[in-house]
């Protein structure tokens, strides 16, 4: 049994009596950089500095800001370093930090605006937000485990006076005398100062000069006061919250970190001792759990994926049969071959980027554009009847049109892991499976096409290094970049085509958005420009494209699935070690279904096995989708009573448009009712549908439409099958 009167001790203590018996147990002067940090960092923020600088990422990466604590010094930011960056910390055992996340920076910045810019202070902080990689910098993880928690503390009063409240006068008294009373146990003498923010403290007659003043002088009692004795008390609360959970999970000797380490209390473990458990029992002087496996290092993930090329030689080696070779590796796959899904999907994705490129490469002024070789889902629907076959159905050869629609025709959901349902755009999840190199290269011809052959171009030869540059930069990180010369060379070509003509007065459309999978567009009247020397800017681009795949494409297409499984393979490990035990068959979902859909056509079992794992089930395949996803929605679309209408309309009966836009939503959600029923066995349930996101107007109210809705979804599918389980009653 671990002795547990130090933990008890502290858990039970008063803020001044904790830190006497912290000193008394000779460990205060742990604590030293960690609290003198957080005290200047303090003092900085009260005389008016922003402490937290946000750098934005480009708006199309997601979590890709960057965070800064500017007021620190040298030796500040080597301890903040030391402590705080996510390597760190992980090799101490700290698995639980989160990958990446969104830090609501603004409250470390919010008295720096009180000070400067007392009228917006509020609306200035609540844009400070920063979505970041945690192992981007160390301050990161500073300020999510340390600095964020305090000053929501102690900004706490301007917060909650600038909220506004809608709760009983009991509840509102209640919430203030919270809020003064966690004031006094850090020691601040403020009742006199937050007297007037609190409730029915006078604060709705001051004026707005008035209310600046008394934001202003909350700011001037904290930085008036001991500031180091304020980092140390609020440490103190910290802690005891940390042992009197250790305690309390101690009844049959030291617990295990996973058994205490709740999500709020994960953040103290990090703050004040550096991720590390074993370094927080040796401050309560306990002896670690004898079971406890501190996991300062994942295992290298280790990829099953190539094997058939190999299968000669571990033939050769072991004195086996090549036969026999090949015929375990497909029993150890699970699947009557050994080349494995992965090595299908290169295959046939080397296979498409070799026919695009022989497609662009011969393209000539006159001919059709080549928008759409790389589908990007969404249906047109409602304006005229657009359904036509897209072009990579025309263009590319039978075989590798069938061969994507097969091999990409599954996805998972998350929440239904157990089953595979129909992905409805196999050829857009291709592309996607592919990554950024289709997207630029297609970019970059499609530019170089509507440049020279109009009507319009989204970007200019000079801007398209900034327009790709999420894609560049992703390159760069797969080690397959672009070569600079290709942008100087198109930009220099410019001067080199025609004289820009005026393109009669024909109208067309264009994308703008896309909602729901239905594409919206704009009609413009104008006809444009183009030029001639077409032909100029395509031969550039396709001696770099050919380069960069000479280079390049073999390398980058193995990067592409060795970063995505490895990254599934790194962090189930990740989530073994903080709970020391495997995810459910759901939670592996939630983290792989996305290398699942790219890869294994949705079978998470396939993608267990390939990262060496035991897979809890094999998931089975239900294929409810009787047609293309265009043909099946369009059908839909004309159940419900929706019609193809030309522009007049909009003019004529603007609110039979409304009506048909309305429908349409509707009729692409269709596909999710198809995915729901394949998952669960079962017609889906209308709060399950998610009813309430659309309008039902067009039918006199929900009520009405969804059974009209369903009879429209089996009118389009031939008649709902037999083998799905009525709807519970």
């Amino acid at each position: 049994m671990a002795d547990l009167g130090y933990a008890h001790a502290i858990a039970a203590a008063a803020p001044e009596q904790f830190l006497r018996l912290e000193r008394d147990a000779g460990h205060s002067s742990r604590f030293t950089d960690v609290d003198q940090v957080l005290a200047n960092l303090i003092a900085a923020a009260l005389a008016g500095a922003k402490i937290a600088d946000i750098k934005a990422g480009p708006p199309s990466d997601k979590n890709n800001d960057t965070i800064t604590l500017t007021p620190l010094g040298a030796a500040e930011k080597a301890y903040v370093h030391t402590a705080f960056s996510l390597t760190a910390q992980q090799a101490r055992g700290a698995w639980f930090l989160p990958e990446q996340g969104s830090l609501k920076a603004g409250i470390m910045n919010l008295p720096a605006y009180i000070r400067n810019d007392p009228w917006y202070a509020i609306t200035r902080s609540a844009d400070d937000v920063a979505r970041v990689q945690f192992a981007s910098t160390a301050d990161a993880v500073a300020a999510w485990s340390l600095l964020i928690p305090l000053f929501e503390r102690l900004m706490a009063p301007v917060h909650t006076r600038a909220a506004g409240s809608t709760d009983t006068p009991e509840e509102q008294t209640a919430t203030w005398e919270a809020i003064t009373n966690s004031f006094d146990r850090l020691g601040l003498n403020t009742r006199a100062t937050l007297s007037v923010l609190t409730y029915r403290g006078g604060w709705s007659s001051l004026d707005r000069t008035g209310q600046a003043r008394a934001r202003a002088g909350l700011l001037d009692v904290l930085a008036g006061s001991d500031l180091q004795q304020i980092a140390a008390r609020y440490r103190a609360e910290r802690v005891q919250a940390l042992a009197a959970a250790t305690g309390k999970k101690a009844k049959a000797g030291t617990p295990l970190a996973r058994k205490v380490l709740t999500r709020s209390l994960q953040p103290v473990l990090s703050a004040y001792f550096a991720g590390d458990w074993l370094a927080f029992l040796d401050y309560l002087d306990m002896p670690p759990n004898p079971n406890e496996e501190v996991v300062t290092a994942l295992p290298t993930p280790k990829l099953y994926v190539s094997g058939a090329a190999k299968a000669a030689t571990v033939a050769a080696d072991h004195g086996l049969d090549v036969d026999d070779v090949h015929a375990m590796l497909a029993a150890f796959m699970g699947q009557d071959t050994s080349v494995s899904a992965v090595e299908k999907r290169v295959e046939v994705m080397s296979r498409w980027w070799t026919q695009f490129d022989a497609l662009h490469a011969k393209q000539t002024a006159g001919m059709p554009a080549l928008w759409g070789l790389r589908e990007e889902g969404g249906i047109f629907i409602g304006r005229r009847n657009r359904h036509v076959e897209p072009i990579y159905r025309t263009l590319l050869t039978t075989d590798l049109v069938a061969d994507v629609d097969q091999l990409w025709d599954g996805i998972v959901l998350p929440r239904w892991p157990e089953t595979i349902v129909s992905e409805p755009y196999p050829h857009r999840l291709m592309a996607e499976t592919f990554g950024p190199a289709m997207k630029f290269w297609e970019g970059v011809a499609l530019t170089a096409w509507y440049i020279c052959e109009g009507p319009y171009s989204r970007t200019s030869l000079e801007g398209l290094r900034n327009y790709h540059q999420r894609d560049l930069r992703a390159l760069e990180e797969a080690g397959t970049p672009i070569h600079q010369s290709l942008f100087e060379e198109l930009a220099n070509a410019e001067q080199y085509l025609g004289p820009a003509q005026e393109i009669g007065s024909e109208s067309y459309e264009t994308d703008i958005a896309e909602v729901e999978g239905v594409r919206l567009s704009l009609r413009i009247s104008s006809g444009g420009q183009r030029r001639d020397g077409f032909e100029i800017l395509r031969d550039i681009v396709t001696r770099h494209r050919q380069g960069w795949t000479r280079r390049y494409l073999r390398e980058y297409l193995q990067f592409r699935w060795n970063n995505e499984l490895s990254t599934v393979a790194r962090e189930l490990h990740r989530l073994i070690a903080v709970r020391g035990k495997p995810p459910t068959f759901r939670q592996f979902a939630k983290l792989a279904a996305e290398a699942a859909n790219h890869w294994f056509n949705g079978d998470l079992s396939k993608l267990y096995t390939t990262i060496g794992e035991k897979a809890p089930a094999a998931p089975r395949r239900v294929d409810l989708l009787p047609t293309s996803a265009d043909k099946f929605v369009n059908a839909v679309y004309l159940a419900l009573g929706g019609q193809y209408y030309d522009d007049e309309l909009h003019t004529s009966d603007p609110k039979a448009v409304d009506r048909y836009r309305e429908i349409a939503r509707l009729a692409a959600r269709g596909i999710y009712y198809l995915q729901i029923a394949e998952a669960t066995g079962q017609r889906p349930e209308p709060a399950q549908f998610g009813i309430k996101e659309y309008e039902w107007d067009w039918a006199g109210g929900v009520d009405r439409g969804w059974p009209v809705f369903e009879r429209a979804i089996d009118q389009a599918i031939g008649g709902f099958p037999s083998l799905l389980r009525a709807r519970p009653q």
